[in-house]
């Protein structure tokens, strides 16, 4: 649980790994019915996660509620279906990954996903 993955070795420690699943389109169940589906967890390191909230409701925009802030290194991508787990529980992306790495002087700090936990 403490390594990281080689590919995304970077100048921070990422001294975290998470299972990422990869949403699997086009799954169809015994009957031909089409189904939600994701790959096996692959391991991503991290560089931490941390409890979340509730953002602001914002004029014409609804309040979003997550569980879990995971912050990873530049280039670090997941799709909007796509889960990850995290210590044990499976959470879902909520939104879209937030990019922290075009600001000034080319510091790249990383991105943050914001996840909600998957229950049953």
């Amino acid at each position: 649980m403490f390594t990281s993955a080689p590919e995304e070795q970077g100048a921070y420690p990422m001294p975290w790994t998470v299972g990422h699943r990869v949403f699997t389109p086009g799954v169809e169940d015994a009957h031909g019915n089409p189904v939600k589906a994701w790959a096996a967890p692959v391991d991503r390191g991290v560089y931490a996660w941390a409890p979340a909230g509730t953002s602001e409701p914002e004029a014409g925009r609804d309040e979003v509620t997550w569980d879990l802030d995971l912050y990873g290194p530049a280039g670090f991508t997941a799709g909007s279906l796509d889960r990850f787990v995290v210590d044990g529980d499976e959470f879902e992306v909520e939104g879209r990954v937030r990019d922290f790495n075009h600001g000034p002087f080319g510091f790249m700090p990383g991105v943050v996903v914001r996840l909600r936990r998957v229950e049953g």
